[in-house]
Protein backbone atom coordinates (compact mmCIF):
# COMPACT_ATOMS: atom_id res chain seq x y z
CA UNK A 1 0.00 0.00 0.00
CA UNK A 2 1.16 3.52 -0.81
CA UNK A 3 -0.18 6.98 -0.02
CA UNK A 4 0.35 10.56 -1.11
CA UNK A 5 -0.77 13.87 0.40
CA UNK A 6 -1.49 16.90 -1.75
CA UNK A 7 -0.50 20.40 -0.66
CA UNK A 8 -3.34 22.19 1.19
CA UNK A 9 -5.24 24.92 -0.64
CA UNK A 10 -7.66 27.53 0.68
CA UNK A 11 -11.14 26.60 -0.56
CA UNK A 12 -13.35 28.91 1.47
CA UNK A 13 -13.81 31.05 4.56
CA UNK A 14 -16.09 30.79 7.58
CA UNK A 15 -19.10 33.03 7.88
CA UNK A 16 -17.41 35.34 10.40
CA UNK A 17 -14.22 35.41 8.30
CA UNK A 18 -12.19 34.23 11.28
CA UNK A 19 -11.45 30.73 9.96
CA UNK A 20 -10.30 29.42 6.63
CA UNK A 21 -11.50 26.20 5.08
CA UNK A 22 -8.52 24.29 3.70
CA UNK A 23 -8.74 21.47 1.19
CA UNK A 24 -6.26 18.69 0.74
CA UNK A 25 -6.35 15.23 -0.77
CA UNK A 26 -5.03 11.91 0.51
CA UNK A 27 -4.61 9.16 -2.07
CA UNK A 28 -4.13 5.54 -0.98
CA UNK A 29 -3.67 2.78 -3.51
CA UNK A 30 -2.72 -0.85 -3.59
CA UNK A 31 0.76 -2.00 -4.46
CA UNK A 32 -0.86 -4.44 -6.88
CA UNK A 33 -1.00 -1.75 -9.50
CA UNK A 34 0.02 1.76 -10.42
CA UNK A 35 -3.16 3.80 -10.40
CA UNK A 36 -3.10 7.54 -10.97
CA UNK A 37 -5.13 9.92 -8.78
CA UNK A 38 -8.64 10.00 -10.18
CA UNK A 39 -10.16 12.83 -8.11
CA UNK A 40 -13.00 11.99 -5.76
CA UNK A 41 -13.43 8.44 -7.00
CA UNK A 42 -13.35 4.90 -5.70
CA UNK A 43 -12.20 2.68 -8.54
CA UNK A 44 -11.82 -1.12 -8.57
CA UNK A 45 -10.23 -2.86 -11.52
CA UNK A 46 -9.35 -6.49 -10.88
CA UNK A 47 -7.09 -6.24 -7.78
CA UNK A 48 -6.22 -2.59 -8.18
CA UNK A 49 -8.07 -0.30 -5.80
CA UNK A 50 -7.54 3.41 -5.24
CA UNK A 51 -9.21 5.43 -2.50
CA UNK A 52 -8.99 9.20 -2.63
CA UNK A 53 -10.13 11.38 0.25
CA UNK A 54 -10.99 15.05 -0.18
CA UNK A 55 -10.52 16.60 3.24
CA UNK A 56 -11.85 19.99 4.27
CA UNK A 57 -10.35 21.40 7.44
CA UNK A 58 -11.21 24.57 9.34
CA UNK A 59 -8.21 26.44 10.68
CA UNK A 60 -7.99 29.81 12.35
CA UNK A 61 -6.89 32.55 9.99
CA UNK A 62 -3.81 33.22 12.09
CA UNK A 63 -2.74 29.63 12.64
CA UNK A 64 0.14 28.29 10.63
CA UNK A 65 0.18 25.64 7.93
CA UNK A 66 2.37 23.65 10.33
CA UNK A 67 -0.67 23.05 12.54
CA UNK A 68 -2.76 22.09 9.53
CA UNK A 69 -0.07 19.59 8.52
CA UNK A 70 -0.29 17.99 11.95
CA UNK A 71 -4.03 17.52 11.53
CA UNK A 72 -3.56 16.07 8.07
CA UNK A 73 -1.03 13.57 9.41
CA UNK A 74 -3.50 12.50 12.07
CA UNK A 75 -6.18 11.97 9.45
CA UNK A 76 -3.72 9.95 7.39
CA UNK A 77 -3.19 7.59 10.29
CA UNK A 78 -6.94 7.11 10.54
CA UNK A 79 -7.13 6.39 6.82
CA UNK A 80 -4.90 3.37 7.37
CA UNK A 81 -7.86 1.70 9.02
CA UNK A 82 -9.21 1.24 5.51
CA UNK A 83 -6.07 -0.43 4.25
CA UNK A 84 -7.74 -3.82 4.46
CA UNK A 85 -10.01 -2.77 1.63
CA UNK A 86 -7.01 -2.35 -0.62
CA UNK A 87 -6.06 -6.01 -0.23
CA UNK A 88 -9.59 -7.42 -0.40
CA UNK A 89 -10.66 -9.75 -3.21
CA UNK A 90 -11.40 -8.04 -6.49
CA UNK A 91 -14.87 -6.82 -7.23
CA UNK A 92 -16.65 -8.36 -10.20
CA UNK A 93 -17.14 -5.02 -11.94
CA UNK A 94 -15.91 -1.48 -11.69
CA UNK A 95 -18.07 0.85 -9.64
CA UNK A 96 -19.81 3.45 -11.77
CA UNK A 97 -18.09 6.82 -11.63
CA UNK A 98 -21.43 8.58 -11.09
CA UNK A 99 -21.66 7.01 -7.63
CA UNK A 100 -18.09 7.89 -6.67
CA UNK A 101 -18.08 9.19 -3.09
CA UNK A 102 -16.11 12.07 -1.55
CA UNK A 103 -15.25 11.71 2.12
CA UNK A 104 -15.46 15.13 3.75
CA UNK A 105 -13.96 15.44 7.24
CA UNK A 106 -14.37 18.55 9.39
CA UNK A 107 -11.87 18.62 12.26
CA UNK A 108 -10.88 21.07 14.96
CA UNK A 109 -7.44 21.02 16.53
CA UNK A 110 -7.25 22.63 19.96
CA UNK A 111 -3.72 23.61 20.97
CA UNK A 112 -2.84 24.39 24.59
CA UNK A 113 0.21 25.87 26.28
CA UNK A 114 0.33 24.43 29.80
CA UNK A 115 2.42 25.64 32.75
CA UNK A 116 2.96 23.02 35.48
CA UNK A 117 3.98 24.02 39.02
CA UNK A 118 4.37 22.22 42.37
CA UNK A 119 3.08 23.21 45.79
CA UNK A 120 5.97 25.66 46.18
CA UNK A 121 5.00 27.36 42.89
CA UNK A 122 8.12 26.02 41.19
CA UNK A 123 8.19 25.02 37.51
CA UNK A 124 8.10 21.24 36.94
CA UNK A 125 9.94 20.13 33.76
CA UNK A 126 10.50 16.65 32.35
CA UNK A 127 6.88 15.46 32.09
CA UNK A 128 5.55 13.41 29.19
CA UNK A 129 2.19 13.20 27.45
CA UNK A 130 1.25 10.22 29.66
CA UNK A 131 1.38 12.53 32.68
CA UNK A 132 -1.52 14.67 31.42
CA UNK A 133 -5.29 14.19 31.15
CA UNK A 134 -7.30 16.64 29.06
CA UNK A 135 -11.06 17.16 29.41
CA UNK A 136 -13.42 19.22 27.29
CA UNK A 137 -16.86 19.77 28.79
CA UNK A 138 -16.09 16.87 31.13
CA UNK A 139 -15.19 14.42 28.35
CA UNK A 140 -11.66 13.05 28.26
CA UNK A 141 -9.75 13.81 25.07
CA UNK A 142 -6.88 11.95 23.38
CA UNK A 143 -3.67 13.97 23.22
CA UNK A 144 -2.54 14.05 19.59
CA UNK A 145 0.57 16.21 19.85
CA UNK A 146 2.96 16.93 22.72
CA UNK A 147 6.02 19.11 23.12
CA UNK A 148 8.12 19.44 26.26
CA UNK A 149 9.37 22.56 28.00
CA UNK A 150 12.74 22.45 26.26
CA UNK A 151 11.13 22.61 22.82
CA UNK A 152 10.44 26.35 23.09
CA UNK A 153 13.90 27.64 23.91
CA UNK A 154 15.45 30.53 22.02
CA UNK A 155 18.07 29.12 19.58
CA UNK A 156 21.63 29.43 20.81
CA UNK A 157 23.40 32.56 19.59
CA UNK A 158 20.23 34.32 18.43
CA UNK A 159 19.75 37.85 19.77
CA UNK A 160 16.56 39.80 19.07
CA UNK A 161 16.69 43.58 18.58
CA UNK A 162 13.46 44.23 16.65
CA UNK A 163 10.25 42.66 15.40
CA UNK A 164 11.99 41.81 12.14
CA UNK A 165 14.49 39.65 14.07
CA UNK A 166 11.71 37.39 15.37
CA UNK A 167 11.83 35.50 12.08
CA UNK A 168 15.17 34.06 13.25
CA UNK A 169 13.45 32.38 16.22
CA UNK A 170 9.92 31.51 15.06
CA UNK A 171 9.13 29.18 17.94
CA UNK A 172 10.54 31.32 20.72
CA UNK A 173 8.18 32.82 23.34
CA UNK A 174 8.05 36.61 23.65
CA UNK A 175 6.75 39.09 26.25
CA UNK A 176 4.73 42.27 25.76
CA UNK A 177 4.68 44.68 28.71
CA UNK A 178 1.61 46.92 28.50
CA UNK A 179 1.29 49.97 30.77
CA UNK A 180 -2.42 50.68 31.29
CA UNK A 181 -2.56 54.44 31.79
CA UNK A 182 -6.15 54.49 30.50
CA UNK A 183 -7.83 52.66 33.37
CA UNK A 184 -5.39 53.08 36.27
CA UNK A 185 -5.11 55.93 38.74
CA UNK A 186 -2.00 58.07 38.35
CA UNK A 187 -0.52 57.20 41.77
CA UNK A 188 -1.07 53.46 41.21
CA UNK A 189 0.61 53.59 37.82
CA UNK A 190 3.54 55.53 39.29
CA UNK A 191 4.04 52.72 41.80
CA UNK A 192 3.80 50.11 39.03
CA UNK A 193 6.38 51.95 36.88
CA UNK A 194 8.73 52.12 39.87
CA UNK A 195 8.51 48.35 40.42
CA UNK A 196 8.84 47.62 36.69
CA UNK A 197 12.08 49.59 36.68
CA UNK A 198 13.12 47.71 39.83
CA UNK A 199 12.54 44.41 38.02
CA UNK A 200 14.53 45.47 34.94
CA UNK A 201 17.42 46.76 37.05
CA UNK A 202 17.73 43.29 38.61
CA UNK A 203 17.99 41.52 35.22
CA UNK A 204 21.17 40.77 33.25
CA UNK A 205 22.19 43.15 30.50
CA UNK A 206 20.86 40.66 27.93
CA UNK A 207 17.37 39.40 28.77
CA UNK A 208 16.43 35.76 28.30
CA UNK A 209 13.31 36.59 26.31
CA UNK A 210 12.48 39.18 23.60
CA UNK A 211 10.40 41.90 25.27
CA UNK A 212 8.33 44.78 23.91
CA UNK A 213 7.13 47.80 25.91
CA UNK A 214 3.76 49.39 25.06
CA UNK A 215 1.35 51.87 26.60
CA UNK A 216 -2.41 52.38 26.29
CA UNK A 217 -3.52 55.88 27.31
CA UNK A 218 -6.36 58.34 26.83
CA UNK A 219 -5.24 59.28 23.33
CA UNK A 220 -3.37 56.35 21.80
CA UNK A 221 -1.96 52.85 21.94
CA UNK A 222 1.71 52.89 21.03
CA UNK A 223 5.01 51.07 21.22
CA UNK A 224 7.58 52.63 23.53
CA UNK A 225 10.27 50.06 22.70
CA UNK A 226 10.22 47.41 19.98
CA UNK A 227 11.04 43.78 20.74
CA UNK A 228 14.52 43.61 22.22
CA UNK A 229 16.67 41.57 24.56
CA UNK A 230 18.69 44.64 25.57
CA UNK A 231 17.66 45.60 29.10
CA UNK A 232 18.99 49.15 28.77
CA UNK A 233 16.82 49.87 25.73
CA UNK A 234 13.72 49.09 27.77
CA UNK A 235 14.92 51.18 30.72
CA UNK A 236 15.70 54.13 28.45
CA UNK A 237 12.27 53.96 26.80
CA UNK A 238 10.59 53.76 30.22
CA UNK A 239 12.52 56.78 31.52
CA UNK A 240 11.74 58.86 28.41
CA UNK A 241 8.02 58.17 28.53
CA UNK A 242 5.98 60.86 30.27
CA UNK A 243 2.75 59.24 31.51
CA UNK A 244 -0.62 60.80 30.77
CA UNK A 245 -3.05 61.81 33.47
CA UNK A 246 -6.01 59.35 33.21
CA UNK A 247 -8.68 61.99 32.59
CA UNK A 248 -11.08 59.51 30.97
CA UNK A 249 -11.03 57.44 34.15
CA UNK A 250 -11.48 60.46 36.41
CA UNK A 251 -14.45 61.70 34.38
CA UNK A 252 -16.35 58.43 34.03
CA UNK A 253 -15.30 56.27 36.96
CA UNK A 254 -16.85 52.81 36.88
CA UNK A 255 -20.01 53.66 34.95
CA UNK A 256 -21.58 55.68 32.19
CA UNK A 257 -20.64 56.12 28.51
CA UNK A 258 -17.04 56.89 29.43
CA UNK A 259 -16.59 53.48 31.04
CA UNK A 260 -17.97 51.73 27.95
CA UNK A 261 -15.60 53.79 25.82
CA UNK A 262 -12.62 52.65 27.90
CA UNK A 263 -13.79 49.05 27.56
CA UNK A 264 -13.82 49.44 23.77
CA UNK A 265 -10.38 51.09 23.75
CA UNK A 266 -8.91 48.33 25.92
CA UNK A 267 -10.33 45.57 23.73
CA UNK A 268 -9.08 47.36 20.62
CA UNK A 269 -5.57 47.43 22.10
CA UNK A 270 -5.67 43.66 22.71
CA UNK A 271 -6.98 43.12 19.18
CA UNK A 272 -4.13 45.18 17.70
CA UNK A 273 -1.59 43.10 19.62
CA UNK A 274 -3.19 39.90 18.32
CA UNK A 275 -3.20 41.19 14.74
CA UNK A 276 0.32 42.59 14.84
CA UNK A 277 1.90 39.44 16.30
CA UNK A 278 -0.05 36.96 14.16
CA UNK A 279 2.99 36.24 11.99
CA UNK A 280 5.06 34.98 14.92
CA UNK A 281 3.98 31.39 15.76
CA UNK A 282 5.59 31.32 19.22
CA UNK A 283 3.72 31.94 22.45
CA UNK A 284 3.09 35.60 23.32
CA UNK A 285 2.73 36.60 26.98
CA UNK A 286 1.02 39.94 27.60
CA UNK A 287 1.78 41.46 31.00
CA UNK A 288 -0.98 44.01 31.42
CA UNK A 289 0.21 46.33 34.20
CA UNK A 290 -2.86 48.18 35.39
CA UNK A 291 -6.50 47.87 36.38
CA UNK A 292 -8.11 47.13 33.03
CA UNK A 293 -11.54 48.21 31.84
CA UNK A 294 -14.37 48.53 34.38
CA UNK A 295 -16.78 45.66 34.96
CA UNK A 296 -20.08 45.87 33.11
CA UNK A 297 -23.22 43.93 33.96
CA UNK A 298 -24.86 43.17 30.62
CA UNK A 299 -28.07 42.18 32.39
CA UNK A 300 -28.57 45.87 33.05
CA UNK A 301 -28.06 46.73 29.37
CA UNK A 302 -30.47 46.47 26.48
CA UNK A 303 -30.42 43.25 24.48
CA UNK A 304 -28.73 45.04 21.58
CA UNK A 305 -26.02 46.52 23.84
CA UNK A 306 -25.43 43.18 25.56
CA UNK A 307 -25.11 41.43 22.20
CA UNK A 308 -22.50 43.97 21.01
CA UNK A 309 -20.43 43.56 24.18
CA UNK A 310 -20.63 39.76 24.09
CA UNK A 311 -19.63 39.68 20.43
CA UNK A 312 -16.67 41.99 21.09
CA UNK A 313 -15.45 39.86 24.01
CA UNK A 314 -15.77 36.63 22.04
CA UNK A 315 -13.98 38.16 19.06
CA UNK A 316 -11.01 39.38 21.11
CA UNK A 317 -10.69 36.10 23.05
CA UNK A 318 -10.76 34.20 19.75
CA UNK A 319 -8.08 36.44 18.26
CA UNK A 320 -5.82 36.02 21.29
CA UNK A 321 -6.34 32.26 21.14
CA UNK A 322 -5.46 32.13 17.45
CA UNK A 323 -2.38 34.33 17.96
CA UNK A 324 -1.30 32.10 20.88
CA UNK A 325 -1.54 34.89 23.45
CA UNK A 326 -1.67 34.47 27.21
CA UNK A 327 -2.76 37.48 29.25
CA UNK A 328 -1.40 38.08 32.77
CA UNK A 329 -2.88 41.02 34.68
CA UNK A 330 -0.82 42.80 37.31
CA UNK A 331 -3.20 45.09 39.19
CA UNK A 332 -1.29 47.62 41.35
CA UNK A 333 -4.38 48.84 43.23
CA UNK A 334 -5.63 47.68 46.60
CA UNK A 335 -8.78 45.61 46.08
CA UNK A 336 -11.78 46.77 48.09
CA UNK A 337 -13.40 44.43 50.60
CA UNK A 338 -16.04 42.17 49.16
CA UNK A 339 -14.55 42.04 45.69
CA UNK A 340 -14.29 38.50 44.31
CA UNK A 341 -11.07 38.03 42.41
CA UNK A 342 -10.85 35.64 39.45
CA UNK A 343 -7.21 34.64 39.67
CA UNK A 344 -7.02 31.00 38.51
CA UNK A 345 -8.83 28.70 36.07
CA UNK A 346 -10.55 27.10 39.07
CA UNK A 347 -11.91 30.52 40.05
CA UNK A 348 -13.19 30.94 36.51
CA UNK A 349 -14.88 27.53 36.70
CA UNK A 350 -16.72 28.75 39.78
CA UNK A 351 -17.74 31.94 37.99
CA UNK A 352 -19.05 29.90 35.07
CA UNK A 353 -21.08 27.72 37.42
CA UNK A 354 -22.60 30.91 38.78
CA UNK A 355 -23.15 32.70 35.47
CA UNK A 356 -23.92 29.74 33.22
CA UNK A 357 -21.85 27.98 30.57
CA UNK A 358 -20.39 31.25 29.25
CA UNK A 359 -18.04 32.93 31.77
CA UNK A 360 -18.72 36.33 30.18
CA UNK A 361 -22.50 36.07 30.30
CA UNK A 362 -23.78 38.66 32.76
CA UNK A 363 -20.76 40.34 34.34
CA UNK A 364 -18.09 41.28 31.82
CA UNK A 365 -14.93 41.77 33.84
CA UNK A 366 -11.39 42.42 32.66
CA UNK A 367 -10.13 40.01 35.32
CA UNK A 368 -11.85 37.12 33.52
CA UNK A 369 -9.62 37.55 30.47
CA UNK A 370 -6.56 36.27 32.35
CA UNK A 371 -7.67 32.70 33.19
CA UNK A 372 -9.72 32.54 29.97
CA UNK A 373 -6.46 32.86 28.02
CA UNK A 374 -4.36 30.68 30.34
CA UNK A 375 -2.89 33.55 32.32
CA UNK A 376 -3.09 34.70 35.93
CA UNK A 377 -4.31 37.72 37.87
CA UNK A 378 -1.85 39.23 40.35
CA UNK A 379 -3.60 41.53 42.82
CA UNK A 380 -3.62 42.67 46.47
CA UNK A 381 0.19 42.41 46.52
CA UNK A 382 2.83 45.13 46.59
CA UNK A 383 5.73 43.15 45.11
CA UNK A 384 4.99 43.94 41.46
CA UNK A 385 8.59 43.25 40.44
CA UNK A 386 8.26 39.67 41.76
CA UNK A 387 4.92 39.28 39.98
CA UNK A 388 6.49 40.37 36.69
CA UNK A 389 9.35 37.92 37.22
CA UNK A 390 6.91 35.06 37.90
CA UNK A 391 4.85 35.85 34.80
CA UNK A 392 7.92 35.94 32.54
CA UNK A 393 9.18 32.70 34.10
CA UNK A 394 5.92 30.98 33.21
CA UNK A 395 6.13 32.38 29.68
CA UNK A 396 9.50 30.65 29.30
CA UNK A 397 8.53 27.26 30.74
CA UNK A 398 5.46 25.55 29.34
CA UNK A 399 4.33 22.36 27.65
CA UNK A 400 2.38 22.35 24.38
CA UNK A 401 -0.24 19.74 23.63
CA UNK A 402 -3.15 19.47 21.22
CA UNK A 403 -6.26 17.36 20.76
CA UNK A 404 -9.16 17.00 18.37
CA UNK A 405 -12.47 17.21 20.28
CA UNK A 406 -14.59 14.08 20.18
CA UNK A 407 -17.79 16.12 20.11
CA UNK A 408 -16.96 18.72 17.46
CA UNK A 409 -20.11 20.83 17.43
CA UNK A 410 -20.15 23.98 15.33
CA UNK A 411 -22.68 26.18 17.15
CA UNK A 412 -21.27 29.67 16.92
CA UNK A 413 -20.80 31.31 20.29
CA UNK A 414 -20.86 28.04 22.25
CA UNK A 415 -18.23 28.05 24.97
CA UNK A 416 -16.28 24.80 25.46
CA UNK A 417 -14.71 24.38 28.88
CA UNK A 418 -11.21 22.86 29.13
CA UNK A 419 -9.60 21.24 32.14
CA UNK A 420 -6.08 19.77 32.24
CA UNK A 421 -4.96 17.45 35.04
CA UNK A 422 -1.49 16.14 35.90
CA UNK A 423 -1.42 12.52 37.04
CA UNK A 424 1.29 13.18 39.63
CA UNK A 425 0.25 14.36 43.12
CA UNK A 426 0.85 17.95 44.21
CA UNK A 427 1.16 19.40 40.71
CA UNK A 428 -1.03 22.09 39.15
CA UNK A 429 -1.54 22.62 35.42
CA UNK A 430 -2.47 26.11 34.23
CA UNK A 431 -3.84 26.71 30.73
CA UNK A 432 -6.76 28.52 29.16
CA UNK A 433 -10.11 27.61 30.58
CA UNK A 434 -11.95 27.16 27.29
CA UNK A 435 -12.77 28.55 23.88
CA UNK A 436 -15.67 29.72 21.76
CA UNK A 437 -16.63 27.43 18.90
CA UNK A 438 -16.44 29.19 15.56
CA UNK A 439 -18.90 28.38 12.82
CA UNK A 440 -17.41 26.64 9.77
CA UNK A 441 -20.57 27.01 7.68
CA UNK A 442 -20.28 28.50 4.18
CA UNK A 443 -20.46 32.30 4.17
CA UNK A 444 -23.95 33.71 3.59
CA UNK A 445 -24.80 35.63 0.41
CA UNK A 446 -23.43 39.14 0.47
CA UNK A 447 -26.04 41.70 1.47
CA UNK A 448 -25.71 45.49 1.86
CA UNK A 449 -25.80 45.07 5.66
CA UNK A 450 -23.03 42.46 5.84
CA UNK A 451 -21.00 44.31 3.23
CA UNK A 452 -21.26 47.50 5.28
CA UNK A 453 -20.04 45.68 8.39
CA UNK A 454 -17.12 44.21 6.45
CA UNK A 455 -16.14 47.64 5.16
CA UNK A 456 -16.30 49.14 8.65
CA UNK A 457 -14.14 46.33 10.00
CA UNK A 458 -11.62 46.78 7.20
CA UNK A 459 -11.49 50.54 7.74
CA UNK A 460 -10.98 50.09 11.49
CA UNK A 461 -8.18 47.53 10.97
CA UNK A 462 -6.36 49.66 8.39
CA UNK A 463 -6.77 52.85 10.42
CA UNK A 464 -5.39 51.27 13.58
CA UNK A 465 -2.43 49.75 11.75
CA UNK A 466 -1.64 53.00 9.92
CA UNK A 467 -1.91 55.39 12.88
CA UNK A 468 -0.05 53.21 15.36
CA UNK A 469 3.60 52.25 15.43
CA UNK A 470 3.14 48.51 15.97
CA UNK A 471 4.93 46.38 13.40
CA UNK A 472 2.33 43.97 11.96
CA UNK A 473 3.66 40.53 11.02
CA UNK A 474 0.54 38.72 9.78
CA UNK A 475 1.88 39.27 6.25
CA UNK A 476 5.56 39.65 5.36
CA UNK A 477 5.64 43.06 3.64
CA UNK A 478 8.45 45.16 2.22
CA UNK A 479 8.31 48.32 0.12
CA UNK A 480 10.61 50.64 -1.80
CA UNK A 481 10.30 53.56 -4.19
CA UNK A 482 10.91 52.84 -7.88
CA UNK A 483 12.38 56.32 -8.44
CA UNK A 484 14.86 58.41 -6.50
CA UNK A 485 12.48 61.34 -6.09
CA UNK A 486 8.84 62.28 -6.76
CA UNK A 487 7.93 63.44 -10.26
CA UNK A 488 6.75 66.96 -11.10
CA UNK A 489 3.29 66.22 -9.71
CA UNK A 490 4.77 65.03 -6.42
CA UNK A 491 3.96 61.39 -7.18
CA UNK A 492 6.27 58.51 -6.38
CA UNK A 493 5.69 54.94 -7.57
CA UNK A 494 6.06 52.31 -4.88
CA UNK A 495 6.74 48.60 -5.25
CA UNK A 496 5.09 46.66 -2.41
CA UNK A 497 6.14 43.02 -2.04
CA UNK A 498 4.15 40.48 -0.02
CA UNK A 499 5.21 36.90 0.70
CA UNK A 500 2.69 34.52 -0.84
CA UNK A 501 2.87 32.22 2.19
CA UNK A 502 0.54 34.51 4.14
CA UNK A 503 -1.90 35.30 1.32
CA UNK A 504 -5.16 33.44 0.74
CA UNK A 505 -5.43 32.28 -2.86
CA UNK A 506 -8.56 31.09 -4.63
CA UNK A 507 -8.48 28.79 -7.64
CA UNK A 508 -9.26 30.12 -11.11
CA UNK A 509 -10.93 28.18 -13.94
CA UNK A 510 -7.67 28.10 -15.92
CA UNK A 511 -5.85 26.33 -13.06
CA UNK A 512 -4.14 29.46 -11.78
CA UNK A 513 -4.97 31.27 -8.56
CA UNK A 514 -5.46 34.79 -7.25
CA UNK A 515 -5.31 36.66 -3.95
CA UNK A 516 -6.97 39.99 -3.23
CA UNK A 517 -5.51 42.57 -0.87
CA UNK A 518 -6.11 46.14 0.24
CA UNK A 519 -3.04 48.38 0.23
CA UNK A 520 -3.00 51.58 2.29
CA UNK A 521 -0.12 54.06 2.13
CA UNK A 522 -0.20 56.87 4.69
CA UNK A 523 2.15 59.87 4.93
CA UNK A 524 3.19 61.41 8.26
CA UNK A 525 5.01 64.60 9.22
CA UNK A 526 7.76 64.94 11.79
CA UNK A 527 5.18 65.29 14.58
CA UNK A 528 3.76 61.92 13.55
CA UNK A 529 0.52 63.41 12.23
CA UNK A 530 -1.09 61.79 9.19
CA UNK A 531 -1.20 64.35 6.38
CA UNK A 532 -2.28 62.19 3.47
CA UNK A 533 -3.11 58.66 2.40
CA UNK A 534 -4.07 56.52 -0.57
CA UNK A 535 -5.86 53.17 -0.62
CA UNK A 536 -6.31 50.62 -3.40
CA UNK A 537 -7.77 47.17 -3.88
CA UNK A 538 -5.25 45.00 -5.73
CA UNK A 539 -5.04 41.41 -6.99
CA UNK A 540 -2.09 39.04 -7.20
CA UNK A 541 -2.23 36.33 -9.89
CA UNK A 542 -0.29 33.06 -10.00
CA UNK A 543 -0.22 31.40 -13.46
CA UNK A 544 -1.28 27.76 -13.85
CA UNK A 545 1.44 25.33 -12.81
CA UNK A 546 3.54 28.01 -11.07
CA UNK A 547 3.74 26.68 -7.53
CA UNK A 548 7.18 28.17 -6.86
CA UNK A 549 6.05 31.80 -6.57
CA UNK A 550 7.42 33.12 -3.29
CA UNK A 551 6.13 36.69 -3.37
CA UNK A 552 3.63 38.97 -5.06
CA UNK A 553 4.60 42.53 -6.00
CA UNK A 554 2.14 45.39 -6.35
CA UNK A 555 2.93 48.78 -7.87
CA UNK A 556 0.95 51.88 -7.04
CA UNK A 557 1.40 55.66 -7.38
CA UNK A 558 1.46 57.68 -4.15
CA UNK A 559 1.22 61.47 -3.93
CA UNK A 560 3.82 62.77 -1.50
CA UNK A 561 2.39 65.71 0.44
CA UNK A 562 4.71 68.54 1.56
CA UNK A 563 6.46 67.94 4.90
CA UNK A 564 6.11 64.16 4.63
CA UNK A 565 8.88 62.48 6.63
CA UNK A 566 7.58 58.90 6.79
CA UNK A 567 5.39 56.58 4.75
CA UNK A 568 3.65 53.60 6.33
CA UNK A 569 2.46 50.80 4.03
CA UNK A 570 -0.32 48.53 5.32
CA UNK A 571 -1.43 45.43 3.38
CA UNK A 572 -4.56 43.54 4.43
CA UNK A 573 -5.63 40.16 3.03
CA UNK A 574 -9.25 40.35 1.84
CA UNK A 575 -10.16 36.86 3.13
CA UNK A 576 -8.42 36.38 6.47
CA UNK A 577 -7.86 40.00 7.47
CA UNK A 578 -4.18 39.26 8.17
CA UNK A 579 -2.06 42.40 7.90
CA UNK A 580 1.54 43.38 7.41
CA UNK A 581 3.27 46.76 7.58
CA UNK A 582 6.41 48.43 6.28
CA UNK A 583 7.82 51.91 6.99
CA UNK A 584 9.96 53.80 4.48
CA UNK A 585 11.51 57.25 4.28
CA UNK A 586 10.55 59.14 1.10
CA UNK A 587 13.29 60.86 -0.87
CA UNK A 588 13.40 64.65 -0.40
Amino acid sequence: MRASIYEPLVSGVSSDRSHLIYWTRISIWSDHGNLPSLGSELVAQERQISIVFDIHYSVSASQSIRRFARATALLCSQCCLLSAALDAPAQQAALPQANAPTLTVTARIVELDVVVTNKKNQIVPGLTAKDFNVFEDGKRQAIRYFEGVSGHALPAGVVIHSTADLARAPGAPVTLLVLDELNTRYEDMSFARYDLKKYLDAQPAMLTQPTELLVVSNSRFQVLCDFTMDRQSLLTALDKHFPEYPWRLMRSGKGGPGAAERLAMSLESLEQIAQSTAGHPGRKSILWVGTGFPAINTNESTNAQAAVIQQAIQHVIGMMRDSRITLDIIDPTITSAGTVLIQTPDDLDAAEDQNGEDPFEGDVNFQLLAPATGGSLYATRNDIDAEIAESIRDGNNFYTLSYSPKDDGSDKGLYRRIHVQVNLPGLTATTRNGYYVDSVAPPPPTTPATLNLDLKKMAADLGAAANGNLAYTGLAVSAHALSDAPDKQGVVHLAVTVATQGLDFSLLPDGGSKAEVTVLVAGFDRKNRMIGHTIQEMTAHVPPGDSAAQAATFQLPVEIMPHTTRLRVVVRDAVSGRMGTADIQPAP
